[in-house]
């Protein structure tokens, strides 16, 4: 009997041993976390060579905030976010035909919600100007309103019917000065388009190929020598302030990817590089009857204060 019980015994262990080898412990497998691809569409043009490398508060803004929210977006929210460059006409085409699409530094309009959706406001600008320069007489007084502001822009071309206008082509300036262009005789507009068209206006301007310029002050950049012969004129009723926003495609994933930019954009706004980002193109009064413009129309959160 003890020789049986033996036997069974050296039977058990050996079976043991043989299962334990047929079945090794598994190891636990890491998690795989499965990145959802976002193409990010850049327009291609000089401002954006460098857009990675914008990473400071004294570069410019929208370039500088939409490096920060990427960098984010990769980090923190697991985005698999690859940048793609494309011509402004292509940018438009694209965001409404796929739906993992986002770009940074759009004007919020009724059109474009209507194939896409916007964050919160990513920056902010003081509103296109009407620019002259190195001008030989003064504009007619009547184009003035009491506040020295331009009435309208079709009756500057009314008035003055052989001058030239460059404006930048394929951008929205807004609902309102895109009403007024529309007003404007064709034969009175030249469009800029191309890989250098913001610094190409400027240019043009400068060596007197067009009388005007309609431009973000942002953009319109004079030497020391070039300072004293520029006019800059507002033109009534048009918004103070341009916001931009970043803007993606109207699907799920759009939906999600303005919530995490959103989250991101709220925590950004109390920081002192948002305030300095925004500082180095105001001037003192400026900046400070933005801060009133935003106290007024959003009293529910603060963009552009000093951080404490």
């Amino acid at each position: 009997m003890m020789a049986t019980l033996c036997g069974f015994a050296i039977f058990i262990g050996t079976l043991d041993s043989a299962l334990a080898q047929s079945n090794p412990v598994t190891k636990s497998v890491p998690k795989v976390i499965i990145k959802e691809r976002v193409l990010w569409l850049v327009e291609d043009k000089l401002e954006n060579i460098d857009l990675l490398t914008k990473n400071s508060a004294e570069t410019s803004t929208a370039s500088y905030i939409e490096n920060l929210i990427i960098q984010q977006l990769k980090k923190s929210y697991q985005y698999d976010v690859r940048i793609v460059r494309m011509t402004a006409p292509r940018l438009m085409r694209t965001l409404k035909s796929k739906e993992n699409i986002c770009l940074a530094n759009r004007l919020d309009s009724a059109e474009r919600r209507k194939y896409s959706l916007f964050s919160d406001p990513q920056s902010f600008y003081l509103t296109h100007k009407l620019y002259r320069f190195n001008a030989k007489s003064p504009l007619p007084k009547h184009l003035f309103n009491a506040e020295g502001e331009i009435k309208d822009l079709a009756s500057v071309f009314q008035s003055l019917p052989t001058h030239i206008m460059g404006i930048a082509q394929d951008v929205s300036f807004g609902k309102f000065l895109d009403q007024q262009i529309k007003q404007i005789n064709p034969a009175n507009i030249y469009y800029r388009g191309g890989t250098q068209r913001v610094r190409a206006l400027g240019s043009m301007l400068y060596k007197s190929r067009v009388n005007f310029v309609l431009a973000l002050p942002v953009d319109i950049t004079p030497n020391e020598a070039q300072k004293p012969l520029i006019e800059q004129y507002t033109i009534a009723g048009a918004p103070p302030y341009l916001i931009a926003h970043f803007n993606c495609s109207k699907s799920e994933l759009g939906q999600r990817v303005i919530h995490d930019i959103n989250k991101i954009l709220a925590k950004v706004y109390q920081t002192e590089d948002y305030y300095q980002a925004h500082k180095k193109w105001f001037s003192a009064k400026q900046l400070t009857g933005l801060q009133h413009f935003l106290a007024e129309n959003y009293a529910e959160k603060q963009y552009i204060t000093p951080a404490k």
